[in-house]
């Protein structure tokens, strides 16, 4: 496993809000990750960088690297982000830009956390485990006492009836040790998005607060490798029964997060038997998904609801996402991938986009491998958020069509199937 920084320099753009931030100060590092595997059955790297999104061109790039410096398949690596919304500039909408020049020496960066991986490897023992956390992840989608449903509707809102759907409150731990049973690092899975932190200073959010309280106990050595689970509809909000003050920028709630996590990360890891033999597999797929357009209902909708509480300037930067969503029609799709990666008893699906939890959950629970778990935002992020189809019938903020989120309504049931697929094959 290794580690390398990607923090950008300040007065950068950080993505993931309506509006431009220009970087300020540095809460604490942004960093790429990798861990390389070799067992029976060939090679695999996984790498995850603290950022919002990734692009296919960004993956193609980082993948094609490592694939030049070590002997590790193209096709064998798996890249994913975080989804920090505190992290660098790495993609373009009408919020905000990407930085060509930073983006050219992230991808080497990223890259290159796998290749020190490759050329550091060394005899290991592997296993699994999980631990449950249910006090730091909420639905973030509500049901109103009018019968609307809201997306984040403010912190005890009186307005508020019940979420509209559940959690993934499973805390998936994997322990990596040396042969004498020294702490290497640990790959952890949990669902909840990283967007407690605000403001203009980078941070990782509460996977950087993970990260550290792991150091902390296993040693600066050891790595902590996020991969975010399927949370398009999740986030660290109590709107139900939380109070502003549990937010107050000041107390910093990501690093509340961080240690919350890390105690169930730990306690989890503590009971895991690690073996020194496991079979690896590697299975893809590409396809073409197809791409909604905008409706005279969905510009209606984006006018009269979504953007009501919304400054003008906000309001003309969505205007422009649709306009652009509209003026697209000569695309009709786009080209998607998923890729499981099994080890041992282990099935990664890394799929792209933000994944509503539902979807989820049924691939944990219909996959054959006794650990599944699901990293989204994975290989390249083909269309934004991807809601359950009973979510675009009630709306609220995630099937808002943008330039960058408007795939079909049926996608989520597509990737679920293939994801599937791909999990009975990998097995075999």
């Amino acid at each position: 496993m290794s580690e390398v920084d990607i923090t950008p320099p300040l007065g950068n753009t950080i993505p993931g809000y309506f509006h431009d931030r220009k970087a300020t100060g540095i809460k604490d590092r942004l960093y790429a990750k990798a861990l390389v595997v070799q067992a029976v059955g060939g090679i695999v790297a996984i790498v995850a960088l603290d950022c919002l999104d990734l692009t296919p061109l960004i993956v193609a790039g980082i993948r094609g690297r490592i694939a030049a410096f070590t002997d590790i398949p193209y096709s064998c690596i798996m890249v994913s982000a975080t989804h920090t919304h505190t992290g660098p500039p790495v993609i373009s909408t009408s919020f905000y830009e990407a930085d060509d020049q930073y983006l050219s020496w992230m991808k080497e960066r990223a890259a290159d956390a796998a290749i020190a991986a490759y050329r550091q490897r060394r005899n290991a023992r592997i296993g699994f485990g999980v631990g449950y956390e249910p006090h730091i992840a909420f639905n973030r989608r509500f049901y109103m006492k009018d019968g609307t449903v809201k997306t984040n509707p403010g912190i005890g809102n009186p307005f508020i009836d019940r979420p509209t759907g559940p959690i993934d409150p499973q805390v998936f731990v994997m322990r990596i040790d040396d042969e004498q049973g020294s702490p290497i690092g640990v790959l952890t899975n949990y669902a909840c998005h990283t967007d407690a932190v605000g403001g203009t200073e980078y941070s990782a959010d509460y996977p950087g607060e993970l990260s550290v309280r792991l150091k902390k106990e296993l040693g600066d050595q050891a790595v902590s490798l996020f991969l975010m689970g399927a949370s398009g509809n999740i986030n660290h909000v109590n709107a139900m029964d939380g109070n502003e003050a549990d937010y107050d920028p000041s107390i910093a709630h990501y690093k509340k997060m961080g240690r919350i996590l890390s105690r169930e990360v730990l306690k989890a890891r503590e009971k895991i038997k690690t073996a020194s033999k496991l079979q690896v597999a590697v299975k893809q797929t590409v396809f073409p998904v197809q791409y909604r357009l905008p409706s005279e209902e969905d510009i209606q909708a984006v006018q009269q609801i979504q953007l009501e509480a919304l400054s003008p300037a906000i309001k003309a930067n969505f205007a422009q996402e649709l306009l652009k969503a509209s003026e697209s029609r000569d695309t009709s799709y786009v080209e998607a991938e998923i890729q499981v990666i099994s080890l041992g008893e282990l099935a990664i699906v890394g799929l792209p986009g933000e994944l509503f939890v539902e979807f989820g959950l049924e691939i944990k629970e219909k996959s054959p491998f006794p650990f599944t778990i699901v990293n989204e935002l994975c290989n390249g992020s083909t269309g934004g958020y991807i809601c359950t189809r009973i979510a675009y019938q009630q709306g609220g903020y995630e099937p808002i069509i943008t330039s960058h989120s408007r795939l079909a309504i049926d996608t989520g049931e597509i990737f679920v199937q293939h994801s599937l697929q791909l999990l009975h094959k990998v097995g075999q």
